[in-house]
């Protein structure tokens, strides 16, 4: 009798284990199934609700709660994407706005300034006012062109030659670099440096990039052209005078200007330049000396 009551307690025990273990694994499913939902949801941004149909009660309220999260979540991210798109477009069109009058204006103060019957005073005060419109004018055109990069559509870009974009533009640099006894020099790969991109874009990087040499080198400026694996880098590099101090940690931050005498520019140029690099998926980072800076771009 004894060993009978051992067996059955024995065989209850076994079906009780059974059964526990059997709901473990159906909870470890369910935890399993509602963790993949979660970071599909999170990762691939899907849209729809979380499948309860093999969950418990308890995990059928934890969904529903999580999923009145995830709703409200979206929501937030469809409106906060609209306001960004909004500001992206108000930017653009007031940008826009603002460079047609500020071209005429800068046009008229130079016809003043051909006026030989003006004061010294006067000529000294349309020279300062033809200076501010410029920065305004610069200022516009940055902030235009930073706005209409980053709402580039996949088909406005076309495969382009980054070689032969940089010969163009670094062809454009040959009379003030003449004017003012800059010492160029130049080392170009023979790879043409084929990128998917808005040439637009390009050429606004390569020109801030020169437009940055521009304000700060003493006596020099090098650049390179290279190919590395799949992409290419640009390195450019120049001296600048001992009073500056190029700080290398912010020299991406917005509206971030290191002057030399009445140069400086408007704060945006580097910062729109990384934008655009990151943008592209590419790398930009600054390193200096004790008498050089230097730039480089990897895409």
């Amino acid at each position: 009798m004894g060993n009978v009551l051992i067996w059955i307690l024995v065989a209850v025990l076994v079906v009780v284990i059974t059964v526990l273990l059997l709901r473990i694994r159906i909870y470890k499913n369910q935890i399993r199934s509602f963790t993949k939902q979660m970071h599909d949801m999170r990762k691939k941004r899907q849209d729809g609700l979380i499948n309860v149909d093999t969950f418990g009660k308890d995990y059928i309220e934890l969904a529903n709660e999580l999923q009145k999260y995830v709703d409200e979540e979206q929501k937030m991210i469809e409106k906060s994407e609209m306001d960004r798109q909004s500001v992206k477009n108000m930017v653009a069109g007031i940008s826009h706005d603002f460079r047609t009058p500020l071209t005429t204006a800068m046009g008229y103060i130079q016809l003043v300034q051909k006026d030989e019957s003006l004061s010294q005073e006067n000529v000294e005060n349309l020279g300062k006012a033809y200076e501010k419109t410029r920065y305004l004018k610069e200022l516009s055109d940055e902030f235009f062109a930073l706005s209409v990069m980053e709402n580039r559509k996949k088909d406005e870009m076309e495969e382009i030659s980054f070689k032969k974009l940089f010969e163009n533009v670094t062809l454009e640099q040959y009379e003030w670099t003449q004017k003012t006894g800059i010492k160029f020099s130049a080392e170009v790969t023979e790879d043409p440096c084929l990128i998917t991109a808005s040439e637009v874009d390009m050429t606004r990087l390569l020109m801030n990039l020169y437009s940055n040499a521009k304000k700060y080198a003493k006596s020099r400026i090098s650049v390179e052209l290279k190919k590395e694996g799949a992409g290419f880098s640009f390195i450019i590099e120049n001296d600048y005078p001992e009073e500056i101090e190029m700080d290398v940690k912010r020299v991406f931050e917005p509206f971030h200007r290191e002057y030399v005498g009445e140069q400086g520019g408007n704060g945006l140029g580097l910062y729109v330049t990384k934008r655009i690099v990151e943008n592209y998926g590419g790398i930009i980072k600054a390193d200096k000396t004790s008498d050089s800076f230097c730039i480089q771009v990897t895409l």
